[in-house]
């Protein structure tokens, strides 16, 4: 009898922690998008998996090395650009087999508005790096800021709000526009102070945005902007970059930077509770919140870039793409 109950209790333990573990690390309801050298032609090329790191499939075949891939947010599409710094579109990313990626620009750094049917990017073809709108469909584009050097361009989850940094007024400034308003009077300066303020990250509606300032010294302090007010948020930090709103903007993603490495840090709104994670691989490279709670990243140690996820309520971190070099993901959680 004891030896029955010793077993039965044994096997309940592990099915009890089997749903657990799949609970933190294997919650089956997103998709991420990422870069890996992880193929027979040795180019980076896109792939996808599930946010548990199965079913990789690459789904390019490009002779370029393909990066910064993203997805529409109906996780049917995905945009990317290749080194050469083309523009190309896949359509029926969520079908088994997705289609073939089209070229349809020239440019970097590509994103879906967010209904989809349009691409912001940046380009120089017209002399100057500025943001561009596009039509694949109709393969038709045109300047959406005449600042100079507008760039680092992160569109608000309800379409209307574009934040981005640009030369203004003799200083890298962080700007927001309207997308609304069709006047020539909707864009407007949102940093005030005279440092070069970069990477900038916006909420939900447009009411906050929070961006890095660097000084002359190149240290750069994570600011909140809140109803016109600058707020610094990481005084006593050497170097802070990166910084992210959660989806529901309830805690902020950041970097700091050493001369040794970078790592992954979170805080509440007001600065406080920074704390910093416990990722795997090294230096932290590009990173992105899944949801409120996951926050999927690549990082590297000199030799290879892998790709994690990190789940801050948990406090866990499970490696989900590291063979060959893994990089640039994007996540799209399913309903």
């Amino acid at each position: 009898m004891l030896n029955k109950t010793y077993y039965m209790t044994k096997i309940l333990i592990t099915i009890i922690s089997f749903f657990i573990f799949g609970f933190m690390f294997n919650s089956g309801n997103a998709k991420i998008v990422y870069s890996s050298d992880d193929s027979k032609s040795g180019y980076f090329q896109i792939f996808i998996m599930d946010d548990d790191g199965s079913n990789k499939t690459q789904i390019t075949d490009l002779s370029a090395n393909c990066s910064h891939p993203k997805w529409s947010s109906d996780g049917t599409k995905i945009v990317f650009q290749t080194d050469e710094e083309y523009i190309y579109l896949i359509n029926n990313a969520d079908a088994v087999t997705p289609d073939e990626a089209k070229l349809i620009s020239r440019g970097t750094f590509p994103l879906f508005t967010a209904d989809g049917n349009f691409i912001i990017y940046n380009s120089d073809k017209d002399g100057v790096l500025t943001i561009y709108l596009l039509d694949p469909d109709e393969d038709d584009s045109y300047i959406i800021s005449t600042l100079g050097y507008s760039n680092q361009q992160v569109l608000s989850k309800n379409g209307t709000m574009l934040v981005f940094s640009a030369f203004y007024e003799g200083n890298k400034c962080v700007m927001m526009m309207d997308l609304d308003d069709t006047t020539d009077d909707n864009t407007y300066r949102v940093s005030t102070n005279d440092n070069a303020n970069l990477l900038p990250d916006v909420n939900s509606d447009g009411s906050m945005v929070v961006y890095a300032s660097f000084n002359n010294q190149l240290n750069g302090t994570i600011i909140l902007n809140k109803e016109g007010k600058e707020i610094p948020l990481t005084k006593g930090i050497t170097s802070s970059n990166q910084p992210k709103f959660s989806p529901d903007a309830s805690k902020i993603g950041f970097v700091t930077i050493t001369n040794s490495s970078v790592k992954l840090y979170t805080m509440n709104l007001d600065g406080t509770d920074k704390q910093p994670l416990q990722t795997s691989g090294g230096s932290i490279g590009t990173y992105t919140w899944l949801d409120n709670d996951r926050i999927i990243y690549d990082a590297e140690d000199g030799s290879a870039y892998i790709i994690g996820i990190y789940n801050i309520a948990t406090s866990t971190n499970v490696l989900i793409a590291k063979n060959g070099n893994c990089m640039h993901p994007d996540g799209i959680v399913l309903n």
